[in-house]
């Protein structure tokens, strides 16, 4: 791993900060100004920047600097947890937030709220919610998976989510896991004794999301059976029952077809996903 850096070194007498905000990017000069304008404007300012340059050639390293930041380089293949571990191996704060090169925390109070939740010793990490399903509670704890089983859809993000660096230091991000490393380190957390939390706070994501519906839907098998915990769906025969519905209603023309079209797509991808859990788990 490189461990070049960039930027204005740490005085030795300097405390290390309340907070470590560690942006990972490459080539996001064209989001970058509005994240770190939104970071600007937040009433907790006690945190110190990081950025991970993984190989940028445009103005981003420029940008982190002109705000105050270090920027540390990786240099070899990207992989999510890598390079967030890596990231937090240089970073100093007791809390870290890992915030995407893509998001910005779109109301002022958000970074102060966050840390407030940390404040409770009992909690492992917070982030937003994606959207407004209740069918966690807001303090996710090991009692409630057990009960509910495990969704296809994370409890805690890396991508503007933050966590505690002392139990990060206990158990660090897998690094066999590329993508879905954020619920599994929350989960295990839960699994420790710890709460995760889900919080309401305004955040834009200024990237096209990939369609990861195969990804998320086998890890989060594969995360529940290292577990010992359901998976919270339907189930494969009546994900078949769906497909066939959607192919019957495509077929004789009721609904809107481009709707039908990837409900119908999303449900195949939930089937294949659970086939290839039960393949390499054989």
């Amino acid at each position: 791993m490189s461990s070049d850096l960039s930027g204005p070194p740490a005085s030795p007498a300097d405390s290390p900060p309340a907070l470590e905000v560690i942006i990972r990017f490459k080539n996001s000069a064209g989001t970058l100004p509005a994240v770190l304008s939104a970071l600007a404007a937040q009433t907790f300012q006690s945190f110190r920047l990081l950025g991970v340059d993984t190989g940028s050639s445009d103005s981003s390293g420029d940008l982190i600097r002109q705000a105050g930041g270090t920027i540390v380089f990786w240099k070899e293949a990207y992989s999510h947890p890598k390079v967030l571990n890596f990231g937090v191996e240089h970073a100093q704060g007791a809390l870290i937030l890992a915030l995407s090169s893509h998001t910005s925390l779109t109301a002022p109070d958000t970074l102060e709220r966050m840390v407030a939740a940390m404040q409770d010793p009992e909690v492992a990490c917070v982030s937003a919610k994606w959207d407004e399903d209740p069918y966690y509670s807001d303090r996710v704890t090991w009692e409630e998976i057990q009960e509910k089983g495990l969704k296809f859809g994370s409890i805690y993000s890396n991508s503007m989510g933050m966590f505690r660096r002392s139990f990060w230091e206990e158990e660090r991000f897998d690094e066999s896991l590329d993508g879905c490393e954020d619920y599994a380190w929350a989960v295990a957390q839960l699994r420790r004794g710890h709460v995760a939390v889900r919080m309401n706070y305004p955040f834009t994501y200024e990237r096209s999301r990939n369609d990861r519906v195969h990804h998320l839907c086998l890890n989060t098998h594969l995360l529940a059976k290292k577990h010992g915990l359901e998976v919270a769906w339907m189930g494969a025969k009546g994900t078949v029952k769906e497909l066939v519905k959607i192919s019957a209603q495509r077929l004789l023309g009721r609904g809107d077809r481009e709707e039908l079209t990837a409900r119908y797509g999303e449900h195949r991808e939930k089937l294949r996903a659970w086939m290839d859990s039960r393949r390499r788990t054989a």
